[in-house]
């Protein structure tokens, strides 16, 4: 799947999992209000506003996915323009020396993992993914399977009360009545030609008055397009089985389904005692298929907790393990948005404390000037980084409209044109993350030898982790396209374009195009077959 799929989608498809979970967890907050605010509200109410928050949460999760496409898409930094210096004084230069310049954070750790193991994670999430939506296919089978398979026509008596019912509740597609030898409480399924199910020889053991209840309770599933809005939700939950909050909104959910089915029977019937009487009949049952048939009576439990509402009219609200779990929820969130904001204020300061210099004035020549890269951060700093070939000029740092001049910083590794000294006067953790990510005096050489003379260790780590080498530059130069930084390489690494294809577009169309040109090219899924030979 991994070699399928772009590493943009997996990127993408990988964040949009991993912020599932706070996002899920927001919406399990609202949830939970709502659950308290409405007490003594109709179950009607409570139904739509936990359904309005499951399409919220679909709703955000689709912007997720599109927001983190041109985020992965795009590298920080764009390439390939002019040279842009900064020239720091002396005192700025001790103070970066001193404090160690900017060290990667731990939450800049974290998401470089994700980056890294992104394939990884969304491969495992597809596996389970995969077994739970074929358990659900067998679901959808079973139920085709009761609705078929022995089964006879209910009385003539019932299928006329039926048909008094249906138009009692309004429906207004025809209503099929069933007895199968498969199941052993009533159920409802369908949505284009629905069907009540009910247990062979139920309508002889329980009286006219029960089955008139129970049979208004699977009209009012029917009624309200419950089936479809089942299947909709089981199918969330196959997509984000691994989010606690979202299985839990479920639940809440379903409970809430079966009361607006109570509700709609008490209100034809005007008799609570019948319904009750029902749902006691039926109570040792336990539910059975894969939870796509609508069934009259669950499992004890809840049916216990259906006719305590009833009786004593009060709607749930949240138990003391709710309520623990969703006070340590918030508490989570805060923590993580406090220390996220802190961990970019602090970032901040320490950026802030390297002035930038005007052309006009001279610095001192007791300190050599500096050139140092833009950060590979759009919010921070948007410039182009020199061409290896271009000589360094001392000119103002140009930051993007309505943003502060701030001298940018890339990393703390010495440049050198020595492959042997690029490891030179580094850290031990560094030295060990080189190695582990594959970088070799060879590989820095062979990039070194091409022109790239500015080459750091981080930059080379990150390379090898998008699979740049100087094979893969040289053989995208050998395809007319000669100009191009580093970060240049990564982009069409990350969008696929490969030599190959370069050379294809070229023979085509007869030229060669401009870099974004080409990731344009090749997001719009054009070759260069795509419009004939």
């Amino acid at each position: 799947m991994t070699t399928l799929i772009p590493d943009i989608i997996l990127r993408a498809a990988c964040w949009t999992l991993l912020h599932s979970l706070w996002q899920g967890l927001i919406v399990a907050l609202l949830a939970g209000i709502i659950m308290v605010l409405t007490k003594k509200s109709s179950s009607s109410l409570r139904y739509n506003l936990l359904c309005g928050l499951l399409f919220l949460f679909l709703g955000v999760s689709g912007y997720t996915f599109y927001r983190q496409l041109p985020s992965t898409a795009s590298p920080a930094v764009s390439t390939g323009g002019p040279a842009v210096t900064a020239v720091a004084p002396p005192s700025a230069h001790v103070i970066a020396t001193a404090a160690g310049v900017i060290v990667q954070s731990g939450i800049d750790k974290l998401i470089q993992y994700f980056n890294t193991h992104a394939a990884l994670i969304v491969l495992v999430w597809f596996i389970i993914f995969l077994g739970r939506f074929v358990q659900m296919l067998s679901g959808l089978v079973y139920a085709q399977r009761i609705r078929h398979y022995q089964t006879k026509a209910a009385p003539s008596e019932w299928t006329q009360r039926l048909q008094e019912l249906v138009n009692k509740v309004r429906i207004t597609r025809p209503v099929l009545l069933l007895e199968s030898a498969l199941i052993k409480v009533p159920v409802a399924l369908g949505f284009l030609k629905p069907v009540i199910l009910l247990p062979v020889g139920m309508l002889t053991h329980i009286s006219p008055d029960q089955v008139e209840s129970i049979l208004l309770h699977e009209l009012a599933h029917i009624r309200r397009q419950d089936y479809l809005l089942n299947l909709i939700q089981n199918l969330v939950d196959t997509l984000f089985f691994f989010n606690p909050a979202m299985i839990w909104i479920s639940s809440l959910i379903r409970v809430e389904r079966e009361n607006c089915c109570d509700d709609i029977a008490i209100r034809e019937t005007r008799s609570r005692r019948r319904l009750i009487e029902a749902l006691v009949s039926f109570h040792e049952y336990e539910q059975t298929g894969g939870g796509y048939a609508l069934s009259f009576a669950a499992k004890e439990n809840q049916v216990v907790r259906r006719v305590k509402r009833i009786v004593y009219k009060k709607n749930h609200s949240l138990n003391a393990g709710e309520r623990v779990l969703l006070t340590t929820g918030l508490l989570i969130l805060s923590a993580a948005f406090v220390t996220i904001n802190s961990s970019r204020a602090d970032e901040s300061v320490k950026k802030a404390r390297i002035p930038v210099i005007p052309a006009s004035v001279t610095p001192k020549p007791t300190v050599a000037p500096r050139v140092l890269e833009p950060v590979a951060q759009p919010a921070v700093f948007r410039a182009a980084v020199s061409q290896p070939s271009l000589p360094v000029a001392n000119t103002r740092a140009k930051a993007m409209p309505g943003q502060d001049q701030v001298a940018p910083i890339q990393d703390t590794t010495p440049k050198t044109s020595k492959p042997a000294d690029l490891f030179q006067n580094t850290s031990v953790d560094k030295l060990i993350e080189a190695r582990d990510h594959g970088v070799t005096a060879e590989f820095v050489s062979a990039l070194q030898q091409m022109g790239y003379k500015d080459l750091t260790l981080d930059k080379a780590i990150q390379l090898r982790d998008h699979g740049v080498d100087a094979e893969f530059i040289e053989s995208i130069q050998g395809n007319g396209l000669t100009h191009f930084s580093l970060d240049d390489a990564i982009r069409l690494k990350d969008h696929g374009v490969s030599a190959d294809y370069i050379g294809g577009m070229k023979k085509r169309f007869g030229k060669v195009f401009e870099i974004n040109d080409y990731i344009k090219l090749r997001d719009a899924g054009i070759s260069p077959t795509t419009f004939g030979q």
